[in-house]
């Protein structure tokens, strides 16, 4: 594997890290969430599970239904990645 798909491979997994860990704190289901996001509740757990990437519209729904911006979404998959990194 290049290091480039590693590091996206990295990248992907800490987003389903950062999305798992801020729907549990919310108390959602991945079902409750998808109602929320209107995003299928399959595609959520390919995200959570590091096999999908989300578009820009699917960051900012799933961020709105969570209840926190954006950004701050992005500054908790950078805290997880830099976690991901430095193992």
């Amino acid at each position: 594997m290049s290091k480039k798909n590693r590091e996206k491979d990295l990248e992907l997994i800490a987003f389903g890290i950062t999305l798992k860990n801020i729907r549990k704190e919310k108390g959602y289901t991945q079902e409750q969430l998808s109602d929320y996001s209107r995003i299928d509740r399959s595609f959520i757990s390919e995200l959570e599970n590091g096999e999908k990437a989300p578009t820009l519209l699917t960051l900012i729904s799933l961020a709105k239904a969570l209840r926190i911006k954006p950004s701050m979404l992005m500054q908790i998959l950078e805290f997880e990645l830099d976690k991901l990194t430095q193992k």
